[in-house]
């Protein structure tokens, strides 16, 4: 046979599509229809494409919502050249609504010529998928369960998001509690041997060993999310090791080794300013001066964790032993664009990036800006402008770093003025800690250098050092042989994000799988999401881990 599995034969598709001449893309493109187009209405659409658009209930469109199709359709088509495309039963399968379909239009009707091209192949692939699985009778009644979990646990979300319908969890307020008590009970369900709520509110499960006295392994991630965040960061990490374990439990199955699966409380640092406060607790780095900060409101971390009923003497006896533990596992959503350009549903994660952070300032001299003469301006902004090309340069010779000025101000600014002050920021990230090193060094001098010459000062201060996190040799070669296993093609690549696997790895080997997200791997935003075929194949690999692991171990 020439293809090892289903998914080796979907990628393989995606390849001829990925190598064929722009001319045969473009054809591949046009002979697609028009959403609610003539096609439609003429009667003249193949019988899976009035599947689709019915089940889209683009076939009973109100006038209003007609009219607005066309008026996109016309105005897409006068852009790029090709009918919108668009994989309308969604990354469940069940098909998108009305109202979500003409949000995606108008969004994409914004977009680049370039990269609406990739989004219109990757639409094409999805489209391709979902038809494939319907042929070959293939259901991801796995990926569907935990793809379901994610849409009900985000029915909580803090007060003041909830009414704009945007997804915010953060440390200890009710909608975080609720977010425990649900994950707490699903596991449950879904048969492990214990389950609690610890000190600092991770959500803890386990499943026993078939003999006592065996060791641990260590797997989670964290359910906390940004502000107007997305579903998938983190909480994909608990809900793929849970349905390992609700299809062990149905099996009747124990492997020779415990199974931890914690939901940690706490990773994003957006209430106080606790980062991987949740992981860190469980290697023992829960920092007490953490108790008395504040929150917006003024709620101190001590009083929401009473409020909660959780036990301050109680965050000691929480740190696990190194000596008890295989080693520890996470997947995660990738919260980045290869996978998804690439049309690979998993990636091995080699490292995760080590960073460095910087706040400064840049002083010159505010003058007029109709009489200060431009060889004689003390700019503060334009220093900044040109380090953010230099960073952006060096960045990319590394081929894997990165380098972002996110935050960039021109306090009291005005429209007639040079700016005399002009404040920023600096994030260098890179796979391990010497390039990360090398790269922020001669970010700095370039600065020195280029104020020097701007006749501008500059001062600057180091917020936050993370060292690189490179995962254990053995542990990534079980993610590559189980994801190996699954007929798909070996992508390995670094973590530009931190992640809870960074604090485990300080005390347990680690490794990573990431799953690719949708929406051009766009993350920490509502439009983040990833498929249920995509997560049948995360929890697939998953188990082939959990099953070499145990043919090792037994």
């Amino acid at each position: 046979r020439p293809f090892r599995s289903l998914q080796h034969l979907k990628h393989a598709m995606s390849r001829a599509v990925a190598d064929a001449t722009p001319e045969r893309q473009m054809t591949l493109i046009r002979e697609h229809p028009e959403l609610a187009g003539k096609a439609m209405e003429s009667n003249t659409l193949t019988a899976e494409s009035t599947n689709e658009q019915s089940k889209a209930g683009l076939t009973n469109c109100t006038p209003e919502e007609l009219a607005r199709i066309r008026e996109l359709n016309a105005a897409y088509g006068e852009k790029f050249g090709f009918p919108f495309i668009l994989a309308v039963r969604g990354p469940r399968g069940l098909g998108l609504g009305k109202k979500e379909i003409i949000a995606t239009f108008e969004r994409r009707v914004h977009h680049h010529p370039s990269f609406e091209l990739g989004e219109a192949l990757r639409n094409i692939h999805r489209i391709a998928e979902i038809r494939l699985n319907d042929k070959f009778g293939v259901a991801p009644t796995l990926g569907n369960d935990v793809w379901d979990w994610h849409e009900a646990l985000s029915a909580h979300t803090d007060p003041g998001y909830a009414e704009l319908g945007q997804l915010t969890v953060t440390y200890l307020t009710d909608a975080h509690r609720a977010c425990a008590a649900q994950i707490a009970q699903g596991m449950r369900d879904c048969g492990f041997d214990s389950v609690q709520i610890d000190a600092v509110g991770n959500v803890v499960g386990r499943y026993e060993a078939a003999a006592p006295g065996a060791k641990t392994l260590l797997t989670g991630s964290h359910y906390d999310t940004v502000r107007n965040g997305g579903k998938y960061d983190g909480r994909l990490g608990i809900f793929v090791p849970m349905a390992c374990v609700r299809e062990l439990t149905r099996q009747n199955r124990r492997l020779p080794f415990a199974f931890e699966v914690v939901g940690f409380a706490e990773e994003e640092g957006q209430r106080y300013k606790a980062t991987f406060l949740g992981s860190g607790a469980l290697i023992g780095h829960f920092d007490n001066t953490w108790l008395d900060q504040q929150d917006a409101d003024g709620v101190t971390m001590r009083e929401a964790m009473a409020h909660a009923g959780l036990k301050l003497e109680d965050i000691p006896k929480i740190q696990r032993d190194p000596a008890n533990y295989l080693g520890f596992v996470e997947v995660h959503i990738e919260q980045g664009p290869v996978l998804n350009e690439l049309d690979l549903p998993l990636g091995i994660v080699t490292s995760i990036n080590g960073g460095v952070r910087y706040v400064g300032e840049v002083i010159g001299m505010a003058s007029h800006a109709g009489t200060t003469p431009m060889g004689r301006r003390r700019d503060a902004a334009a220093a900044i402008a040109e380090l953010i090309l230099f960073a952006e340069r060096r960045a990319a010779e590394d081929g894997d770093s990165v380098a972002t000025v996110g935050m960039l101000q021109v306090p009291n600014g005005s429209i007639n003025v040079v700016p005399g002050l002009a404040k920023f920021s600096l994030d260098v990230r890179a796979p391990n800690n010497v390039q990360r090193d090398r790269l922020a060094a001669d970010i700095l001098a370039a600065l020195s250098d280029i104020c020097e010459r701007r006749s501008v000062r500059y001062t600057l201060e180091e917020t936050m050092r993370a060292a690189a996190a490179p995962s254990a040799p053995a542990w990534q070669e079980r993610w590559e042989k189980a994801v190996d296993m699954l007929g798909i093609p070996l992508f390995r690549m670094p973590s530009g994000a931190g992640h809870d696997a960074m604090k485990l790895h300080e005390v347990m080997p680690q490794a990573m799988l990431f799953v690719r997200g949708i929406n051009s791997g766009i993350s920490h935003n509502p439009l983040e999401s990833s498929t249920n075929d995509d997560i049948q194949l995360a929890v697939e690999a998953f188990q082939r881990l959990l099953d070499n692991l145990a043919a090792e171990t037994a």
